[in-house]
């Protein structure tokens, strides 16, 4: 149905929104036709409802349209949630995949029963020989898709050779890699196969002393397995599968020289990309990949969720921590409030502890020992609030949390879906919310390419996540034009 269409029709039908469900009726050749809303508001007029077209003549209308306006504060709409998780019929029992049923029975006893849509179809192109990239949004299971294949495959290729793998595992953060590590020792023990996790800051020592034993599969960070492949305490010559997990971060240039270090070490290995954004351009260490480079992807990637409920709410910087406060107050389920810089991670907990509401932090200054404690507080319940930079938005399993809060709301498309990624998860509550909070001008941009991606069933545009990248480069353009 086009606007304009709607518009006439809107003189001779009447709209009832009830329950987040829109009825038209008023029309006696027509029968009722319920249209769910999907972006309420305010101004009733502005809702957006199921269905609904638009002409690409017609202005688009948004809510968000004059936010950069001083008399905009105090604005908020919804974008409600109208998607399931995952539909049970879309799932696909593991037996039917040729999956062992030692490892079956590892998925089963964590409550993992069947396959995603996904994983059905990204497990049979693990066992190609091809080089892989899997893109999908976040909470699918990537995880999954790609440990299953990759450690049936090595059940009877077992390593002979001390600390040399068979499956080399690069993550971006010691958080990540001690989670895929705990899924793939879990799968692992049910074969017989050995897991080492290997992160920074543990280097020197394990220089120093180093412990030899059968790995078939090698997790942790591209810093960390530089230096240790580099002074023999780990073999890569026999890798036959490499995952980088988070790719959109890993090919970050911030990452580049690193990994460069260790992709160059491993020509023999078959190449897995997976990530919750597609990566915008390939460096030029993987280069070499790129003609025999497959690719899966889901058609959902870059899109909004629709599996939650998102508010945005309009407002000035310094009614934030009343708002905030007010949020936190009425609290009952586990809820992860997003930074954009560590000092105010650090002052926002601080905040919300003088004023008697327990509250967790981790951010990338932080001490790692100090940094997995509050993690490991808040994931076992010690608190309910975890305050985090971007450092808790990727990768991380946060099935239990059940409500996002955007504090600092980001600026670029990337940060926001890997942030809003942590809920409506495989696993999650149905319940699942985010709230974010709209200050400035940077951010109001943002939150208008997303409700413009929401009215047009779009994905969202320029979504890139080198970041590094994409700040190098304003840099550069605000020096030319400053010449």
């Amino acid at each position: 149905m086009s606007l304009r269409l709607t518009r006439q029709l809107c003189k001779t039908v009447s709209t009832v929104c009830r329950n987040q469900t829109c009825t038209f009726s008023g029309l006696p050749e027509m029968k009722p036709v319920e249209a769910r809303c999907i972006i309420s508001c305010k101004r009733k007029h502005l809702n957006h409802h199921e269905h609904m077209i638009y002409n690409n003549l017609d202005e688009i209308p948004l809510i968000s349209k004059g936010w950069n306006h001083s008399k905009s504060k105090g604005d908020s709409f919804v974008i409600h949630r109208i998607e399931s998780k995952c539909l049970e019929e879309e799932m696909v029992p593991f037996n039917l995949l040729d999956i062992d049923s030692r490892l079956i029975e590892a998925l089963s006893n964590r409550d993992i029963k069947k396959a995603t849509s996904y994983q059905a179809k990204a497990i049979p192109l693990m066992n190609r020989d091809s080089h892989l990239l899997l893109a999908a949004e976040t909470g699918c299971g990537k995880t999954i898709s790609y440990l299953l294949p990759i450690i049936q495959n090595l059940s009877n290729n077992k390593t002979t050779e001390l600390n040399t793998p068979k499956a080399l595992i690069l993550v971006p953060n010691r958080e990540l890699a001690y989670q895929v590590g705990d899924v793939a020792e879990m799968l692992a023990k049910s074969v017989d196969l050995n897991v080492k996790i290997i992160v920074g800051g543990r280097t020197k020592k394990i220089m120093m002393n180093p412990e030899f034993g059968e790995i078939d599969i090698l997790v942790g960070t591209p810093g960390a397995i530089s230096k240790l492949n580099t002074v023999g305490v780990y073999k890569l010559n026999q890798v036959l599968y490499t995952v980088l997990d988070e790719a959109d971060t890993l090919v970050d240039d911030s990452f580049s020289e690193r990994m460069f270090s260790v992709i160059k070490r491993l020509p023999q290995s078959k190449i897995v990309l997976v990530s919750a954004t597609m990566p915008k351009t390939i460096p030029e260490y993987l280069k070499p990949i790129e003609p025999s480079l497959m690719q899966l992807v889901s058609p959902k990637i870059h899109r909004p969720l629709l599996t939650i409920t998102q508010k945005f709410s309009r407002m000035t910087r310094s009614t934030k921590p009343s708002n905030l406060l007010q949020i936190a107050k009425t609290n009952k389920h586990p809820m992860l409030i997003f930074t954009s810089r560590n000092a105010t991670c650090n002052w926002l907990a601080m905040f919300l502890r003088e004023n008697g509401i327990p509250c967790s932090n981790i951010n990338g200054d932080m001490n790692y020992a100090i940094r997995i404690d509050q993690w490991n507080s808040f994931i076992k319940g010690e608190t309910k609030i975890l305050s985090s930079t971007d450092v808790g938005s990727r990768g991380l399993d946060t099935t239990q949390v059940g409500h996002v809060l955007n504090y600092d709301f980001p600026v670029y498309a990337a940060d926001y879906l890997h942030r809003i990624g942590r809920i409506g998860r495989l696993g999650s509550s149905l319940d699942c919310k985010a709230t974010n909070f709209i200050s400035g001008p940077e951010e109001v941009r943002l939150v208008q390419q997303i409700e413009l991606a929401v009215r047009k069933n779009q994905p969202l545009p320029n979504v890139d996540g080198n970041i590094t990248n994409i700040v190098q480069k304003k840099i550069q353009k605000g020096m030319r034009e400053a010449i």
